[in-house]
């Protein structure tokens, strides 16, 4: 299995573990989602984004 390049949201860094080494919290893929032009769920991501985007 290819290693991926992973982002830790807690102390914002990467690494290439499942979990962070630093904070041993969760990591998370840095690969965007796929497109698709018919994207059911467009609407409620951009609402969503719109949102968090406004409290920083």
């Amino acid at each position: 299995m290819v290693p991926h390049i992973l982002f830790c949201k807690e102390c914002n860094k990467f690494t290439m573990k499942e979990k962070c080494p630093d904070c041993n919290s969760k990591t998370l893929s840095t690969k965007p989602a796929k497109y698709s032009p018919e994207d059911k769920w467009g609407k409620y991501r951009l609402k969503y984004k719109k949102e968090n985007s406004k409290k920083e």
